[in-house]
């Protein structure tokens, strides 16, 4: 039996570290596929975060667009805006989410301000005939509503409003 240990023993010796060295050339390659991979995740969280902002701030301005726009409904009318506020017919849009209604609609993590312009006023041609002298005219307005992020960033986005109206005085 002692022969055989000297045997075994002589025939390891002759190595001198190979596996230690394989193993070690292993742990580096594995080694720079995690940082590699450390890197690619924290840019798609970057980018997952971005596109989480963008959609809360589209949610919050179409929100304000169409919450400016019901609590206007019928009152679009040439010279609408330059009605005083708080006069009887003026407009009744604000910036969210401290809105003048009593029942203001919810803004996630930010504010929004709603910009309502007249654009024009005339004749209106889109049935192709007049009906007479006095015939219906059509009062155009953009409304525009901006949201933004306590986190940052920005979006704004435009409606179009128009009303049939009998004069555009």
């Amino acid at each position: 039996m002692n022969l055989m240990a000297q045997t075994n023993f002589r025939g390891d010796h002759h190595q001198r570290g190979a596996v230690l060295v394989v193993g070690l050339i292993m742990l580096v390659v594995i080694t720079l596929f995690v940082i590699s991979m450390i890197k690619t995740s924290s840019i798609e969280l970057k980018i997952g975060g971005i596109s989480h902002i963008e959609a809360l701030n589209f949610s919050n301005a179409d929100l304000a667009l169409n919450n400016f726009i019901s609590l206007n409904n019928g009152q679009f009318a040439p010279g609408f805006l330059s009605i005083p506020a708080g006069s009887p017919g003026s407009p009744l849009g604000c910036s969210l989410p401290t809105c003048g209604s009593s029942n203001p609609p919810t803004v996630f993590g930010g504010s929004v301000t709603v910009i309502p312009v007249q654009l024009a006023c005339g004749n209106d041609t889109s049935n192709g005939m007049q009906m007479g002298a006095g015939g219906l005219q059509v009062v155009q307005f953009d409304i525009s509503s901006t949201a933004t992020q306590q986190l940052g960033g920005s979006t704004t986005l435009h409606a179009g409003v128009q009303t049939s109206v009998l004069s555009c005085l």
